[in-house]
Formats: C-alpha cells, structure tokens, sequence
C-alpha cells in the first residue's frame, strides 16, 4: 500500500502530516517504509529528530568524447533537445554540463560512435529509522536541474531496501514534474492546505493534477484555526496548536509525544481510516 502526502502550495506543513501520519501507523503495529521524495529541501528527517545515514551518490550521463574518432560533423549538437551542447568552427563538441539530462541522443545521433558514456552525482540518497519507520530521503546537488532522477533513486532505494507493509511518500510542494513523478505508483494521496488565498488556490491545481492521474485523494487542512474559510471535504482539520508547534521545533511527532492529545487521536484515526480501506 502506497499513500502519497503532497500539496500544492509550500510551507502548508505536509511533512509534518506525513512524518505523523507514518509515526501513527507505525505506532499501530504496522511497519513503515518513508519516502521523502522532496529532494529540493528535504525536511523528513529534521521532523522525525533523527540523522541521515548511509549516503549513497545519484549519478547521471554525461557526454565524452574521443578526439580521435570525432570528425566534428555536429550532428550531436543539432540532436540535443536541451541545447546542452556548442560547437565552434573545425572544433570537437563543448558541454553545458548542468543543462545536460543525460538522455543519450548525442550516443544514438553520432554515427562514428565517438562518444562514450561518462558519469556526474546530481545529488545523494540517506536512510535514516524511528521506531517502526524507515526514512529513505534524497538530496539535490545544489545547481543541478535533475530532481527527477534523485526522485526515483528515493523510490527505488526505499522499495529494494525498505521492508514496509505501507509506504508514505512525501512529494515537494506544487505541481511539477518531479511530484508527479513521486506520486507514481500511489494508491491514494493526502493533499495538504491551509485556509487561506494562496492555499486554497494551489489546493485546487494539486487536486486538478490528481484527477488527470486517476488517484484518488483527500484533503487535511493544516492551521484551520487561523481563517473562518472552510474547506469541504476535508478529512481532518488540525488546529493552530502550541503542543503542535513545540513538538515542529523540537523535532518530535506529536503523536510519539503526546498520543492522548486532541490532534494525535485525529492522525491516529486518519491512520485507522486509511488502513481498513487499503490505501486506496
């Protein structure tokens, strides 16, 4: 059973309803595989209060050429969709390596098989364990364009690796391709807003991406208290709280912390919920 928890809008708090959400099901017996697929700023293991470990390199094509086999026809830089490749008068082809996605036309447009396949990290995987949760999260190489493939480097890992009966994936906010990407293979999705403007408004792009992926989702309203706006259809409305916000700070799942209070026995009936529905 894969749940996803994305949201359109960044800084609702998905994290931390994913983070609890995993800590409750884990907190009832069933074991938990983490994905944290937000590899532009990952935060899962800040929230859990634990350390990444295990840092594996994600790597991705590049180019190389040899100058002995090279004749400089060009035709590898007219093929480049993504224009990561130059080319000067009587001169072997130039890489742009951060504009490079490693989709390997160069490799099938050269026709005197002059370039070979070489190699560049555009970012990490961690693994990291609370309790009966196992945190698989990726890390972006700072100026790198591919969070895609550290995103299925994640997904990869954490399902070869991980030994969950229900993985939470947790996207990064909006609606781009690296969460469509994360939310691939999930069952049933959590969406997570806010009521305010802004929420409500990337609440309604999110939901748009989620029909047109045929997932089936519900919404859970994070800070509710802070506007009279209501959302229908919302399966859980999480107050503006000081217990909340003291666990944030310290880095603790409410729902370890403080399992009698009002906001743990929600996650915990949001987690009951999901469990007897299968995900989806």
């Amino acid at each position: 059973m894969m749940i996803g928890v994305t949201g359109g809008k960044g800084g609702t708090g998905k994290t931390v309803v994913a983070v609890n959400l995993a800590v409750a099901l884990a907190r009832r017996g069933i074991r938990v595989t983490y994905l944290d697929c937000d590899v532009d700023c990952p935060s899962a293991h800040i929230v859990m209060g634990v350390k990444r470990k295990e840092r594996r390199a994600v790597r991705s094509f590049v180019p190389t050429f040899n100058s002995k086999k090279c004749k400089k026809c060009g035709r590898c830089v007219s093929f480049c969709q993504v224009k990561a490749l130059y080319q000067l008068p009587q001169k072997i082809p130039s890489l742009l390596e951060q504009i490079c996605n490693g989709c390997k036309a160069c490799v099938l447009a050269c026709p005197f098989n002059a370039i070979a396949e070489g190699k560049k990290t555009v970012g990490w995987t961690y693994k990291a364990k609370r309790g009966g949760v196992e945190l698989f999260c990726g890390e972006l190489k700072p100026s790198e364009p591919l969070s895609e493939k550290v995103v299925d480097a994640v997904k990869e890992r954490g399902m070869r690796e991980g030994k969950g009966e229900v993985v939470v994936v947790d996207t990064s906010a909006g609606a781009h391709c690296p969460v469509v990407r994360a939310l691939e293979g999930c069952g049933r999705v959590i969406a997570v807003t806010e009521p305010t403007l802004f929420g409500i408004h990337d609440l309604k792009v999110i939901s748009s991406v989620l029909k047109k992926l045929r997932i089936e989702y519900e919404v859970v309203v994070n800070r509710s208290t802070i506007s009279e706006r209501k959302i229908k259809n919302a399966v859980m409305q999480i107050p503006y709280d000081r217990v909340m916000m003291e666990c944030y700070v310290k880095g603790t799942p409410i729902v370890e912390s403080f399992p009698e209070h009002p906001i743990s026995k929600e996650f915990f009936k949001l987690a009951e919920s999901l469990i007897a529905r299968g995900g989806g």
